[in-house]
């Protein structure tokens, strides 16, 4: 059980941090993000504001299953536009690939379906 509980806590922090940083990293700069991957700027903004949020959620175990959905949904569209629009390889080392996207997408379902285990906010707050 310590271990489980260690293991999630690893997972979310590692995605959440990731996923605040890319999200951060986005602005100032929302607007190039949204022309990059022809979106539109309501979504592109949307996008950053999932990245941001949810990491810092994700990564302290608050609100963990809206989080984690929101971080899983961004993290497969991502990779599915690094497939199918950029033709990014899987794994390319020194360039741009799809397997990153990927580890954006599985970590964050898979606390998704375990839940956000014994070491987060929702935690904490469930035993009151």
């Amino acid at each position: 059980v310590l271990a489980i509980a260690l293991a999630l806590l690893a997972l979310r922090l590692a995605a959440g941090i990731g996923s605040f940083v890319h999200g951060r990293n986005k602005l100032g700069h929302i607007d190039r993000f949204a022309q990059s991957h022809a979106l539109p700027l309501w979504l592109a903004r949307l996008a950053t504001g999932v990245q941001i949020g949810g990491g810092i959620a994700l990564a302290v175990g608050l609100a963990t299953p809206l989080a984690a959905l929101g971080l899983t949904v961004f993290g497969a569209w991502a990779t599915v536009e690094l497939i199918h629009r950029k033709g990014e390889p899987f794994a390319a080392p020194g360039r741009h690939s799809w397997d990153a996207g990927l580890m954006y997408t599985v970590v964050p379902l898979a606390v998704l379906l375990c839940g956000p285990g014994a070491y987060s906010l929702d935690a904490l707050i469930a035993a009151r």
